[in-house]
């Protein structure tokens, strides 16, 4: 501090100095009132301070507002043009510069800052301090009070309520009003993120069941076939055996048995053929025309092929095989049993690695809308459901388009 005040008392006395030195050879009124332009003769110094103009006799020619008597602490031995520190008669201490004024006249100006008033000022400085420390402090508490109400607390209960949720059990509840814009949003985001997980979990629970229900009707069916099917015509075959021990004519009981015994070896090979198709591994455009010919002479329906020579030359996975015949015996009987058709039509086209297939019928139809296969499995529609997840686990797409009264198209598509 010292420093800034020598070196403050020195600029001010070397620039008044040098002001003086470049007037005229005689000091006049005028070169005094311009003199007095400067802060410390016109409304005082804008720090505890003062300046004044001496001739050589150490008299007082002008001197800024407030200055003390110049007489109580000039010394002729003052070394000009460097700032010191002295103390008067009274023990009051100053910072003091003095520099000649280069003029036939002569004389110096002294410029002085009163440590004792330098002094006071800070003390002025020093009582308010506390008050704003205070008010500092206050102003602190209430807003690192407001930051932990608005933003640590909800925080922390964001927290607190992603550690107890069940994900795709729990959805978080509501946040009151007030919260901040940013955590709101993040809030919403888990909510909406934990209802779909509730909603697939839902799903998921759905879809179990739905397959557990399949497999059940899937081995109540085949009982059912195999009951009232080959278990009847073994039935009747056992019954021929043990007739043939107790009638003569025995050639005639031993034929009936043969016919009996074919009929149920046509039986069973028709349901294995039904759960694991031979005819896949001739090839896609082979096995599909198989396929038609079975699925009509079930139906007793007319099923035409139109299948592009292309996919002669494309090796289709057997996997991929089997999913596109299920798929049409799926399509073939719904068409049937629900839309009451007498025709189907089944496309297969190349385009590059693309294979498209096409299942038209001429049956009524139904309101397809927007689907998928989630919704049409929990809406009972099973088997469409299941087209679309076997063209899913292909990477393919499955669309389906149907009016009422305008049948039913499927496409299928995939990549070899």
């Amino acid at each position: 501090m010292e420093a800034a005040v020598s070196s403050y008392v020195q600029d001010l006395a070397e620039s008044m100095s040098f002001h003086l030195s470049s007037e005229s050879d005689v000091w006049t009124f005028q070169m005094l009132s311009d003199f007095t332009r400067y802060p410390f003769f016109s409304w005082g110094p804008s720090i505890p301070g003062w300046v004044a103009l001496l001739d050589q006799d150490a008299r007082v020619i002008i001197a800024s507002p407030g200055a003390m008597n110049i007489a109580a602490i000039w010394n002729p031995e003052f070394p000009v043009g460097k700032a010191i520190r002295i103390t008067d008669r009274q023990g009051a201490q100053y910072t003091l510069a003095v520099y000649p004024v280069k003029r036939a006249s002569g004389g110096y100006v002294v410029a002085a800052v009163s440590w004792s008033q330098l002094l006071g000022g800070l003390v002025g400085v020093t009582r308010i301090w506390p008050i704003l420390i205070v008010i500092i402090g206050l102003s602190s508490f209430f807003a690192i009070r407001l930051l932990w109400s608005k933003l640590v607390t909800p925080l922390q209960s964001l927290v607190a309520e992603i550690d107890s949720m069940t994900l795709g059990k729990d959805v978080p509840d509501q946040l009151g009003e007030g919260t901040i814009q940013e955590i709101d949003s993040v809030h919403s985001a888990l909510m909406r993120y934990a209802q779909a997980a509730v909603e697939r979990d839902n799903l998921r629970n759905s879809y179990v069941k739905d397959v557990v229900r399949a497999q059940e009707q899937e081995r109540m069916d085949m009982a059912r076939e195999l009951h009232d099917g080959p278990l009847q015509d073994i039935t009747a075959l056992l019954q021929q055996i043990h007739m043939v021990a107790m009638d003569e004519n025995k050639t005639s009981r031993l034929k009936r048995a043969e016919i009996i015994a074919k009929s149920v070896v046509r039986e069973l090979r028709s349901l294995c053929d039904e759960l694991a198709p031979p005819w896949m591994d001739l090839g896609l455009s082979e096995a599909m025309t198989e396929l038609a010919e079975r699925l009509a002479q079930v139906y007793d329906i007319s099923v035409f092929t139109d299948i592009d020579e292309a996919i002669r030359e494309v090796d289709v996975e057997n996997e991929k095989i089997l999913s596109l015949l299920r798929i049409v015996q799926e399509a073939v009987s719904n068409a049937v049993r629900h839309g009451e058709a007498d025709e189907v039509d089944i496309q297969l086209r190349r385009e590059g690695d693309l294979i498209t297939m096409e299942i038209s019928d001429n049956g009524k139809g139904f309101d397809a809308g927007d689907i998928n296969h989630e919704t049409l499995r929990v809406e009972g529609h099973r088997g469409l459901a299941s087209m679309k997840e076997r063209m899913s686990l292909m990477n393919g797409s499955l669309k389906i388009a149907s009016e009422q009264g305008k049948g039913t198209v499927i496409t299928a598509s995939f990549k070899s």
